[in-house]
């Protein structure tokens, strides 16, 4: 496949999740709106010209060209267009199944639904990337203590037992097969001295790893050692999965740390290859053109009641997680804001360039990279929603909390106000983020 035929593809698959997520929010309104006696004059699948539609007893469903989210379009036009002819200060005597005509606690429930159905979204996606049986790559507990490399760490805790080169057997007699289980132990220790059973030199011994306060937590400066074996290799030449880096630019190499070491710089390497010896010439760079190697190991299913445990645990954390990131845009210059934000067109890039990647890997893994991403999407989705902007789910909720501790109706005419002022807001919001895709692509 071309280069250019791989990047539409990928903005493909990446715009038809996002359309999935904004189809699933629309839905939810939908479905809210109907059980609450709202009547929808059209749900629309796509958005564009429209392809056809299916007209229900009380509803168009409309599919579009461009089949990238959709709408709910409620009944109430007429009534509003008669309240502002009429020049009249309440909905009171509009007809039955308007959403003018209800309550607003029905107008509140209906704006909950659309952030709610994102939330269960994620739920789901969740539960089923915990249920996908999938492979998970793995490395030994192997460790390397970071003061040893002060150039590449930005620590220099030290630890007086433990030494680079160890392999971690145990953590407080809780038995360990690889790093990945060791590092979750360690990150939920937090205790000023961490009990561990190590292989040095084919001898087991019980050591100290000793823990510095920072921030709260306790840390140990404590890395995973990975032997300097090439996987996977993207788009060169140079390098065979499966080649042994034993020197770079002279210096021998033990692990990926010594050859991190002369990143930035080129590098002139010393390869181990089917037990003959090769040198390779690597101009300049911070990124390699391949992965270490990992081992493959079958990851283990949770079960399905454990799964929506799971599933609703991960979405939640995810939501807190986005309000902290939100939050912490308030002390960022400018700079940091346009590197973690993403408009439409990068995001769908993203998305599909991950679970391209992932389908090199495995189908299994493709999918589960493309749930991820959806259910991330599904979740920003949602708290965007309830922020308090007009237009948005967030500025209808605060208006209709409003009226019922009041008891006071919005007005016709400062309903259009209101909407106005949110249509402003979303197109300013909305050339903010290609904005921001702009800078990246060409800027």
């Amino acid at each position: 496949m071309s280069v250019i035929a791989l990047k539409l593809l990928q903005f493909i698959i990446g715009f038809i999740g996002i359309g999935l997520v904004v189809l699933a929010h629309e839905a939810g309104h939908f479905i809210a709106a109907r059980l609450l006696g709202v009547r929808v004059e059209t749900f629309g699948v796509g958005m564009g010209p429209r392809l056809f539609s299916i007209h229900g007893r009380e509803t168009e469903y409309r599919f579009s060209l461009i089949p990238f989210g959709g709408y709910c379009r409620m009944d109430g036009s007429i009534d509003l267009i008669k309240a502002l002819r009429d020049d009249v200060k309440s909905f009171d005597k509009g007809e039955y199944g308007s959403y003018f005509t209800t309550t607003p606690l029905v107008r509140l429930l209906i704006f909950i639904a659309g952030p709610l159905m994102n939330f269960l979204l994620s739920v789901l996606l969740f539960l089923v990337i915990s249920l996908v049986p999938t492979l998970q790559a793995v490395d030994p507990a192997r460790i390397v203590v970071v003061s040893d490399y002060p150039a590449l760490f930005s620590s220099d805790i030290t630890q007086s037992s433990i030494r680079t080169g160890d392999t971690i057997l145990s953590i407080d007699g809780q038995e360990v097969r690889w790093w990945q289980e060791a590092e979750e132990l360690i990150a939920s220790a937090n205790v000023p001295e961490l009990e561990m059973r190590v292989l040095r030199d084919g001898r087991q011994l019980d050591v100290t790893a000793e823990g510095v306060l920072m921030d709260g937590t306790y840390r140990y400066g404590i890395a995973l050692w990975q032997d300097p074996v090439i996987g996977r290799v993207d788009g060169t030449t140079l390098f065979h999965p499966g080649d042994r880096i034993v020197a770079v630019n002279g210096s021998p190499v033990s692990n990926t740390y010594d050859v991190y070491m002369e990143s930035g710089h080129d590098m002139d390497i010393t390869l181990l290859r089917n037990g003959a010896v090769v040198s390779v010439f690597l101009p300049s760079t911070t990124s390699f053109p391949f992965a270490w190697q990992s081992t493959l190991v079958p990851l283990e299913s949770q079960g399905f009641f454990r799964s929506i445990a799971y599933g609703f645990s991960k979405a939640a954390q995810s939501v807190a997680d986005t309000f902290t990131a939100l939050g912490s845009f308030i002390n960022q210059d400018s700079e940091q804001v346009r590197n973690q934000i993403t408009g439409p067109t990068r995001a769908a890039q993203t998305i599909g360039n991950i679970t391209t990647l992932g389908f090199k890997s495995d189908a299994a893994s493709g999918i589960r990279a493309f749930l991820y991403l959806l259910s991330m999407v599904s979740i920003s989705l949602c708290v965007a929603n309830l922020l308090p902007i007009p237009t948005f789910d967030g500025g209808q909720m605060v208006i209709n909390i409003w009226q019922i501790i009041t008891g006071k109706e919005l007005s016709p005419r400062s309903y259009v106000v209101f909407q106005i002022a949110g249509i402003v807001c979303t197109v300013i919001i909305l050339v903010g983020l290609y904005s921001l895709d702009f800078i990246h692509y060409f800027g």
